[in-house]
């Protein structure tokens, strides 16, 4: 009887716990870690194996179309590749982390190729989601931040450095983009208010547990007081006049501290490659930028080299592993 007892009671606690168990439902989508950004994150056409070793389309595998009509050339030689390599997360997509980063994106300016596109199109895809542990975010080099505006900060920056007329030390171009206009207040709002609606909230939404990290752009300026800038073709460095080149400075800086700024206003984390770009600036024998037609390089000029990526991608690994993101 007593043993009767006890499997009655066995009995009844197994089929209690089959009552209370929670039902086992299919994994929550989210690789471990996405970019997003625009050229200076996706180095396109990067390294060369193409004709005349010119660079070759390595264009990475989406799971469905993208709704961006823009071909992004992502390469395999961008820092988050690096970074991710060095995480152990294997190949972009397939492995256990994304790469949305497209050349010519913005925050919210353009139509299709932009910063929203780019996180809807991750979380379609299943890449962004509850289990995502890390979202990278550079951009805005390619933003609209004023009415008026007729150049974006690369174009300015081209631009007035080669203007040995006019030199680089103001404004002189009324279609120049307005320092003044790169503020953190303008770049918060349009990552919560403006013409994409709230990027910012979206992403929260589709991946609440990740990390944010804004990443600002190394400088590629030589330092203040050097009277010329330097350009490469074909991968051959030269000098170029320019002692007045006081506003380029005020727009890179700007663009720097409205990233980091932004980022303190919207409550996410910032991360600043400017240490690293001293003593590799466009002037430096160990640049880390790009000049026009280098050969195994990324396709636009002032645009970080492979070997600056791969720096990039080291570095900011070193303060993921400091801030204990696994």
């Amino acid at each position: 009887m007593k043993i009767l007892r006890v499997c009655l009671g066995l009995a009844t606690a197994f089929a209690l716990a089959a009552v209370v168990a929670p039902v086992a439902t299919a994994a929550e989508p989210g690789v471990r870690y996405v970019a997003f950004g625009d050229s200076m994150t996706a180095a396109p056409y990067a390294g060369g194996g193409g004709p005349l070793g010119l660079p070759t389309f390595q264009q990475q595998p989406k799971t469905v179309p993208t709704p961006n009509p823009e071909i992004c050339a992502r390469s395999n030689y961008g820092w988050p590749s690096i970074m991710a390599a060095a995480w152990g997360l294997g190949d972009p997509q397939t492995g256990d982390w994304a790469d949305y980063a497209c050349q010519g994106a913005t925050v919210d300016f353009d139509q299709f190729n932009n910063l929203r596109t780019q996180i809807d199109q991750a979380a379609f895809d299943g890449m962004l989601g509850p289990n995502t542990k890390l979202v990278t975010i550079q951009i805005s080099a390619n933003d609209i931040w004023h009415s008026g505006q007729g150049a974006t900060y690369a174009q300015t920056m081209a631009t007035c450095l080669t203007d040995i007329i006019r030199g680089c030390d103001f404004r002189t171009d009324p279609g120049y983009l307005d320092a003044t206009a790169i503020t953190a207040e303008n770049l918060a709002f349009r990552m919560t208010n403006g013409a994409r609606g709230d990027i910012i909230g979206a992403l929260r939404a589709v991946a609440p547990k990740a990390q944010i990290r804004f990443i600002n752009y190394e400088d590629p300026l030589p330092p203040a007081g050097v009277p010329f800038v330097c350009f490469s073709f074909l991968g051959i460095h030269s000098p170029w006049p320019q002692w007045r080149n006081a506003y380029a400075h005020l727009l890179t800086d700007n663009l720097g501290n409205a990233i980091e700024g932004a980022a303190a206003k919207l409550g996410v984390g910032f991360w600043s490659l400017k240490p690293l770009g001293i003593g590799h600036d466009l002037c430096s024998p160990q640049t880390h930028w790009t000049g026009l037609a280098d050969i195994g390089q990324p396709y636009y000029p002032f645009h970080p080299t492979v070997e600056g990526h791969a720096a990039q991608g080291y570095f900011l690994n070193g303060i993921r592993l400091a801030e204990g993101i696994n």
